[in-house]
């Protein structure tokens, strides 16, 4: 069974490594559910998947966002609250070192 933390350890750890304030915003469409960890000036509206690209975002007018975005977390992340620490993680576009999962299971 993977190990499983909160959503508050896993934003405490975006905010420590990105130095900003998060906030925790769920988008949705008709496919699939997301959540991101974004700073509070970020405004995403939509999203799509793409095969090549992963995922694509877009701001109130429709245009692409170029900024990297903290953290994204799928439908098959998330159980019951709760963030499993699987190898697709990434926060700030970096996987999870041995010390980001020391600082989750202390703060859990």
């Amino acid at each position: 069974m993977k190990k499983a933390v909160s959503l508050s350890a896993l934003k405490a750890l975006v905010e420590s490594k990105s130095k900003k304030k998060t906030v925790i915003k769920i988008i949705w469409n008709d496919t699939e559910k997301i959540t991101l960890f974004i700073t509070p000036n970020m405004k995403i509206n939509s999203f799509i998947y793409d095969e090549k690209e992963g995922y694509l975002f877009y701001d109130n007018a429709g245009n692409p966002i170029t900024y990297t975005i903290p953290c994204i977390l799928t439908e098959e992340v998330l159980v019951d609250g709760q963030v499993l620490l699987v190898d697709e993680l990434f926060v700030n576009k970096e996987r999870l070192s041995k010390e980001d999962r020391q600082f989750l299971e202390k703060y859990s």
